[in-house]
């Protein structure tokens, strides 16, 4: 199983998160963007994992203790791929207690002997990848408005293909405090 970490949406704000996604489509001549369904933050992304050490996660993660928080979205933003084409992604402000959970997560994860390679955590919602943006187009154009989000619980998914399609389905999740 493919396993990562994330915090989810609310279904309304999930639907304001894909009209934003749906101003990026406009403008790009081609992509791969991210279903409705499949919208969420990323905290920590695991890779190929047993169900033996899932159960060994489920425990470490459920024995953290961290409290909800709130937290806002900022612009539109991207990652350049060395192709030129985009990873376009919706930003977020910089905010100290998703910091802590990302390393309050990885430290836990780190008993049950998994390793993660050293990067600097860039919180966000990606919108699309392998996205060309149309000539004369822009997406610093496109207006977001910052968006407020409630972190209530993290929640370990599986990202699998179903009838070829990317399928992110929730195994569990652990409530904040």
């Amino acid at each position: 199983m493919r396993i990562f970490i994330a915090l989810l949406f609310e279904d309304e704000k999930r639907d304001i998160i894909n009209d934003i996604l749906g101003e990026v489509r406009l403008i790009s001549g081609s992509g791969s963007f991210t279903a409705k369904k499949n919208l969420h933050l990323t905290i920590l992304y695991l890779g190929e994992t047993s169900s033996q050490l899932l159960a060994r996660i489920k425990t470490v993660l459920s024995d953290l203790i961290i409290d909800k928080f709130d937290y806002k979205t900022n612009r539109i933003k991207y990652f350049r791929k060395s192709d030129s084409s985009l990873i376009v992604y919706l930003g977020l402000e910089k905010k100290k207690e998703l910091e802590n959970l990302y390393h309050d997560v990885r430290h836990s994860l780190k008993t049950v002997d998994l390793n993660f390679p050293n990067k600097k955590f860039t919180p966000h919602i990606t919108l699309g990848r392998k996205v060309k943006i149309k000539k004369n187009k822009s997406i610093h154009n496109i207006y977001s408005s910052s968006l407020d989000l409630q972190a209530t619980r993290i929640s370990v998914m599986e990202s699998k293909r179903v009838n070829d399609k990317l399928v992110y389905e929730e195994l569990f999740s652990i409530p904040l405090k």
